[in-house]
């Protein structure tokens, strides 16, 4: 018996377990079922429930707990559930950030890196730049996240605030 193979896109909501309990809400911004995951916002508050339309109605890009690219196993796999709903999506509103990441040489020192979306829909690195260490914070990290690792640091972001 064939599995289903789940469909999603730009501008798809769903929710992610927390390791506790719980969840937490995403957004894929770049990318979709055809490229395997991409760039998603994730959003707190901690929800019992999987959170419903109104909640993506009040999350704003400005407000994600988190921006990384992702891998998508855990919405092919169902446990993240998908979330319908009724907001409009837009790219303009939803940007690539610049990612920031340290290499061990030389010391004290990072890259930051600029992303563009691909005719084939991933992400590619246009530019790096290297700064000092201190330069990074504020970017997003710049590493690729499996599911599992979103949950956890979801989980860890959330159980601190």
């Amino acid at each position: 018996m064939k599995e289903k193979h789940i469909q999603y896109h730009e501008g798809q909501w769903f929710a992610v377990p927390l390791r506790q309990g719980g969840y937490a809400l995403g957004i894929i911004v770049r990318g979709s079922y055809k490229t395997k995951g991409g760039l998603g916002y994730f959003f707190g508050p901690k929800y019992e429930d999987v959170p419903g339309d109104k909640a993506t109605w009040e999350k704003h890009p400005g407000e994600a707990l988190l921006i990384a690219r992702f891998g998508d196993l855990g919405i092919i796999r169902g446990s993240w559930p998908l979330i319908q709903s009724t907001r409009p999506f837009s790219k303009e509103k939803w940007p690539i950030p610049k990612f920031g990441t340290e290499v061990p040489f030389p010391p004290g020192k990072g890259f930051i890196r600029d992303y563009e979306q691909a005719s084939s829909g991933e992400l590619i690195c246009i530019r790096q730049t290297l700064v000092d260490a201190d330069d990074l914070q504020g970017f997003p990290e710049d590493v690729d996240m499996g599911g599992g690792s979103v949950e956890i640091k979801l989980t860890k972001l959330l159980d601190d605030h």
